[in-house]
């Protein structure tokens, strides 16, 4: 093994914002890693709880703690401030009420290293529930290397996990530095999708094994569980955004952009659903779903269960949802 000062530094940024109960174990599992040339960067988003003291009181224990205090502007602000004074030459995103298995970092870079034309390394999932459930997301995908064609097609398919978040990844610096900087676009939610559009399209390639090194936690009150707010459109937003960098950028698979517009209002109507939206936005967000299914209907790579779902969706939201939301063969189209 290389002596540590040897080895790349690695910025491993973690917004905090109202999560006093799960902080401690977070950071803790951040400290325990087996990679020890770690940059840590605590973003105390105006947290109003214990939050600020017990980030300051880490940073007292670990030298490699960096601690950023502001004042709340959302998860893309506080990662954004992170990504300013990282100093690493790798990146890595964890969420400050999940944890990390202890050689998750250590993995990855290996899996950087030792694959040559990869310049982003992606591990497996594991959802933690409240209730003490667990379920490894991704277990059944198969380890392999994803060529910026290959990523971009699934991700705007919404396969092959491609479509998921920033912090089951480890990516190369260089992403987030320089004129073409990535920074995740503030005021919305769904980030990670917009982050991920632009780093798919200028990569070399990603490295994805579903080994289970991520432990992401569903409480009922984070951001993606809320009630019907102001964001609850957000996804066909980003979809959109997504969609329209890359037709700029000369992306030409008409198809493939035409489905990850459709998915965003799709799991927009779907959520809503969920929350028991008002009547008059069901039929708003019914009516902009509908819109995007012409092209989708032409789109001879899908099955026709999946348009049959689709369309089922469209034509009859609310009971498609009840039943699709049954622990049933019925499944939403992702």
């Amino acid at each position: 093994m290389k002596d540590t000062k040897e080895r790349p530094l690695i910025s491993v940024i973690v917004p905090v914002y109202r999560v006093e109960d799960y902080l401690d174990e977070c950071v803790g599992s951040i400290v325990a890693q087996t990679y020890r040339n770690l940059e840590i960067i605590l973003v105390d988003d105006g947290s109003p709880d214990g939050c600020p003291e017990l980030c300051e009181r880490w940073a007292d224990d670990d030298a490699r703690i960096r601690v950023v205090h502001k004042p709340n502007g959302g998860l893309s602000s506080a990662r954004n401030a992170g990504l300013d004074i990282a100093a690493g030459a790798y990146i890595a995103f964890v969420d400050s009420d999940d944890r990390i298995d202890p050689g998750m970092i250590e993995t990855m870079h290996g899996w950087i290293d030792g694959h040559d034309g990869v310049d982003v390394a992606m591990c497996g999932t594991v959802k933690v529930f409240d209730d003490g459930r667990e379920r490894h997301i991704d277990g059944h995908l198969p380890a392999r290397t994803f060529t910026r064609a290959e990523a971009l097609r699934s991700f705007l398919y919404h396969r092959a996990r491609m479509a998921s978040a920033v912090w089951n990844k480890l990516f190369d610096a260089g992403f987030f530095r320089g004129p073409d900087a990535i920074r995740f676009p503030e005021g919305l939610n769904s980030e990670d999708y917009f982050v991920l559009s632009r780093v798919y399209d200028t990569m070399r390639g990603l490295y994805f094994d579903p080994t289970p090194l991520y432990r992401y936690r569903i409480r009922g009150n984070s951001i993606t569980t809320a009630a019907v707010n102001s964001h609850s459109l957000d996804k066909a937003r980003i979809a959109d955004l997504c969609c329209a960098y890359l037709e700029s950028r000369g992306y030409a698979d008409a198809a493939a952009l035409a489905y990850c517009r459709m998915q965003g209002w799709y799991d927009v109507l779907y959520d809503l659903l969920g929350k028991h939206a008002d009547a008059a936005t069901i039929r708003r967000c019914r009516r902009a779903l509908a819109r995007t299914l012409p092209p989708v209907m032409a789109d001879r790579s899908l099955s026709v269960g999946r348009k049959a779902r689709i369309v089922a969706m469209t034509a009859a939201p609310r009971t498609y949802h009840r039943i699709s939301s049954r622990p049933t063969r019925w499944r939403r189209p992702l």
